[in-house]
């Protein structure tokens, strides 16, 4: 169930920051037409003003939601020096090693 929840809020995460992107191309292209500044100039500060805090938002928020609804095959372990980490892991069937007789 969680890998549904996690899977869903962060394509709704995605989808909100392509929106705020693409916002940032019309307030861009706004600035450099009505700002002091040279039209490449005030549409890249509008442009990268904009799109860098969203898509930082957008990943923080991202692991956020990664951490919080793991998957079926993760798990948030807490390693020695590096913190709670989330990990991947799966079971493999039987082992085709022969069984030691007693």
């Amino acid at each position: 169930m969680n890998s549904y929840k996690q899977s869903f809020y962060v394509g709704l995460v995605r989808v909100i920051a392509n929106a705020l992107m693409l916002c940032a191309v019309f307030i861009g292209m706004y600035v450099s037409i009505h700002g002091p500044l040279p039209a490449e100039a005030g549409f890249c500060a509008g442009f990268f003003g904009l799109t860098v805090p969203a898509w930082t938002g957008a990943v923080l928020l991202t692991r956020f939601i990664k951490k919080r609804f793991p998957a079926e095959e993760e798990t948030l372990v807490d390693l020695p020096g590096r913190g709670p980490v989330l990990v991947r892991w799966r079971v493999l069937g039987l082992s085709l090693a022969p069984l030691r007789p007693r």
